[in-house]
């Protein structure tokens, strides 16, 4: 709780490095195979310029005008987590027909282009992408986002105790990054310093 009312107070929308240190923190670490974020479109050169060469890379999902929204993912987590065979399965009912990692994204962002255009429902393998629990990704289309047992990064619908300290973790985390751009420290030091996917000492 401590770590969710000092990020409740920072000042991070006007500033490309802090968005992304705040939804991508557990990304950094290594815990969370992937996080969306909202950019300002003129900051994608930027961030492309960014996380070029690096072991994160970025889809763009969906681009207006103004706002773009951002998939930061680790290729190999991802890629590895879809092809559970639970997932795929998933994703086969979701109408994929590859699972190949670039030809999923690309369909993605078809779907989402669909659904802000009123053209389709939300696409919910999306969650899946980010790395949520499937019985939560099915939980949330069966009750359309209402009787969770517990909401947070995303809503819960099994092991909660379990969930809520994996949320836990991921405030902790944020707020480590956070603070460390604050201290002046550039998302490249920051890649850097967190190197492959060891989780470390986040005090």
């Amino acid at each position: 709780m401590r770590y969710q009312e000092e990020l409740s107070r920072v000042k991070w929308k006007k500033n490309m490095q802090m968005q992304i240190a705040m939804h991508c923190g557990p990304v950094f670490a290594g815990i969370k195979p992937s996080n969306t974020v909202t950019l300002d479109f003129h900051d994608s050169r930027k961030l492309m310029e960014t996380f070029r060469g690096s072991d994160i890379k970025c889809a763009l999902i969906y681009g207006g005008t103004r706002k773009c929204l951002w998939l930061l993912y680790r290729e190999q987590d991802v890629q590895e987590y879809l092809l559970q065979p639970r997932h795929r399965k998933f994703l086969r009912d979701c109408g994929y027909s590859s699972f190949q990692l670039k030809d999923i994204l690309h369909a993605l962002r078809e779907r989402y282009h669909l659904y802000k255009t009123k053209q389709q429902e939300f696409p919910h393998e999306l969650g899946l992408i980010l790395g949520y629990p499937l019985c939560d990704v099915l939980g949330f289309i069966e009750y359309q986002g209402q009787n969770y047992l517990y909401s947070g990064y995303w809503k819960v619908y099994k092991n909660p105790a379990e969930t809520k300290r994996l949320f836990d973790l991921y405030d902790h985390i944020r707020y480590y990054m956070v603070k460390q751009v604050e201290y002046g420290k550039s998302l490249e030091q920051l890649l850097e310093s967190c190197g492959g996917h060891q989780v470390q000492n986040y005090a």
